[in-house]
């Protein structure tokens, strides 16, 4: 069966990596640093598959049809969408029949997942993914989940969701070892007259609880108390999911960083060690 050997979680912002240098050098140092962490840790480890749960930025979906979850089947995924990211568009390989067991794992559990075979990825996942491998050698399986236009699935559902993950993965045929990592926030705001703003507090608060391993605050919270840390905080979702994968695991924070010139919360976490 496969193996789920790494559960983490981390901010991604596009300026991560087409504005590197925006950020202080002590900045770079600790969020890139816990970056390396988590890239040595994926060679380590003998990581065949990087599972990324990021969110959907109006990529590959409207509003004339918007999932609220969509897994990519493809034998290769294109990415980055955008061109000036800073990263070489290209095809990254992605696994298929280890995606498809997913879906339909996911789909026997009660989750209704959307599927795609042409995935486009962009920023939310390809930053993370760069830093992971730089060299694109370990196939990817994106997951792109509704972390932007209401009505969004609650806390609980996503948690759930990260549960179901982690029994969809363990089941799967094979001697896969499989990476679940969670992409994006922490707090920031994004095409609202707040761009910029960051609430360290939230995000503190929100880290030292996936490290506490007493997750029920964070499940209690709802959409408006989330969107008072900025309606990129909804976000979370993906590091919820990954928290209750990697239950009763608690997370070891090895960054973060309130970048203003990223105009995001910049965290890093493992819940694997």
């Amino acid at each position: 069966m496969a193996a789920l050997v790494l559960t983490a979680c981390a901010s991604h912002a596009p300026m991560m990596a087409s504005a590197r240098a925006a950020a202080t050098p002590e900045q770079r140092d600790a969020f890139f640093g816990a970056m390396e962490h988590l890239r040595s840790r994926v060679a380590d480890l003998g990581v065949t598959t990087i599972v990324i749960l990021a969110n959907e930025h109006f990529t590959n979906f409207f509003l004339e049809s918007f999932p609220q979850l969509c897994i990519g089947l493809g034998e290769r995924n294109h990415g980055p969408a955008e061109g000036w990211l800073g990263i070489e568009q290209t095809m990254i390989d992605g696994n298929p029949s280890l995606g498809d067991h997913i879906a339909r794992s996911l789909l026997q559990q009660g989750f209704d997942p959307a599927f795609s075979h042409c995935l486009d990825m962009d920023h939310g996942i390809m930053t993370v993914y760069q830093e992971l491998d730089p060299q694109h050698r370990t196939r990817l399986i994106p997951i792109v989940q509704n972390c932007a236009v209401p009505p969004l699935v609650p806390l609980a559902r996503s948690w759930d969701l990260g549960l179901g993950l982690r029994r969809a993965i363990e089941s799967a045929p094979g001697d896969e070892r499989v990476a679940l990592i969670g992409a994006g926030g922490l707090s920031h705001w994004i095409g609202h007259p707040r761009v910029g703003d960051i609430d360290e507090a939230f995000d503190r608060w929100f880290l030292d609880t996936l490290a506490s391993g007493r997750t029920e605050s964070i499940l209690d919270m709802d959409d408006d108390e989330i969107e008072l840390a900025g309606n990129g905080a909804h976000e979370i979702r993906s590091w919820v999911a990954v928290a209750a994968a990697a239950w009763p695991r608690p997370a070891t924070v090895l960054a973060y960083e309130p970048v203003y010139p990223w105009i995001t919360g910049m965290g890093v976490v493992d819940f694997s060690r």
